[in-house]
């Protein structure tokens, strides 16, 4: 039988490169082909459906790389003599974590280096983004496609507990970022914008923030900003939630707010507009063509044009109605079951000749 095996560096049920990864291999299963997926690091819930790197058959007939970070991983997909396809979720540049974490910054750095080099060695890259597809066809990529990430919009219902303690006792705007505590993702811009919406719009408004830390420097220099900004009672950090408790987050807040300085694609956004909350969001890098007329873009971040997006928003009925049937629409159109058929035709024509 045909054989196309993915490779990737890390591999964990509850990272959104891991979950597409497995469901990539379900499409490749369903199209008739051999498939496994080999990592170096495996999470326990997932050693026994996949393989370590050095068990990659040397006879496999194609190997797709998931490509998101630098690895030693890259260097074997790159050697194997195999029809070597990358897919492509973007490289967070280094001047956004070098000054943040070390090993991080190394591995970025390692994996923009790689991302340059194998230009000569991929013979096709499917990407995440339409701002993917450019990086990779400015090095000189000879064949590339965009086609979003696999995932499953939210279906689970609000967790009660957890909708009881976030709607108890709030008074002004809910405003909720869902993101890693990273540089890329902006936290310190969102807790400017939030107390200006404060200030300037006397809306007693609350920053909701879920998701895990990233670089420990980071992480202490927002709670600084969080403490000298008078905004240690109006800033919440969740941290990791289970699903039910995510979706009681995006029942509760009033506006997703996005400020992030790079973002390959930005799957928060979608989930966003799928449970029908408006999002404001700054176009920048691959954010604007995730949310497009699904959300309110803005080309300058400065806390009092996003205080008033905000406050505007919250504001107007009519328009946060809009956004909300806006943002469903658009949400439609990254459900699996679509970009599922998308890989599923794509790589049958791509792979056709194996």
């Amino acid at each position: 039988m045909t054989s196309v095996h993915q490779l990737v560096p890390t591999i964990s049920p509850r990272d959104a490169v891991g979950n597409h990864t497995l469901a990539l291999r379900e499409v490749i299963r369903e199209l008739g082909f051999e498939s496994e997926i080999f990592s170096m690091f495996r999470h326990p819930d997932l050693m026994s459906e996949t393989h370590y790197v050095d068990r990659v058959p040397g006879d496999a007939d194609a190997l797709i790389y998931q490509l998101s970070i630098g690895s030693p991983v890259a260097e074997r997909w790159a050697r194997h003599p195999a029809l070597k396809i990358a897919n492509y979720h973007n490289i967070t540049p280094i001047s956004l974590v070098g000054k943040w974490d070390g090993l991080l910054a190394a591995e970025v750095q390692l994996g923009r280096d790689q991302m340059a080099r194998y230009a000569k060695v991929c013979d096709h890259a499917i990407c995440d983004s339409d701002f993917n597809k450019s990086e990779l066809d400015e090095l000189g990529y000879a064949s590339t496609e965009t086609i979003p990430v696999l995932f499953d919009l939210i279906q689970a219902t609000p967790d009660p507990h957890a909708l009881a303690k976030l709607s108890n006792n709030q008074r002004g705007t809910q405003i909720l970022f869902v993101g890693r505590v990273a540089p890329n993702k902006a936290h310190h811009d969102l807790i400017a914008a939030v107390r200006t919406l404060r200030e300037l719009h006397n809306d007693d408004a609350h920053l909701h923030f879920v998701g895990t830390d990233g670089p420990p420097g980071y992480r202490k220099v927002v709670e600084t900003i969080v403490t000298h900004a008078g905004m240690r009672e109006h800033v919440t950090f969740h941290g990791s939630v289970s699903q039910e408790e995510l979706v009681a987050h995006y029942s509760n807040a009033d506006v997703f707010c996005c400020l992030s300085d790079h973002e390959g694609f930005c799957v928060p956004v979608i989930e966003a507009m799928h449970h029908g909350l408006p999002v404001v969001a700054f176009d920048c890098t691959a954010v604007g063509e995730t949310v497009g007329d699904g959300g309110l873009l803005l080309t300058d971040k400065s806390p009092s044009i996003v205080a008033s997006a905000l406050h505007r928003v919250a504001t107007d009925s009519g328009l946060a109605q809009r956004l909300c049937n806006a943002g469903r629409r658009r949400a439609n159109l990254f459900d699996r079951k679509v970009t599922r058929e998308r890989f599923r035709q794509h790589l049958s024509m791509l792979l056709e000749s194996l």
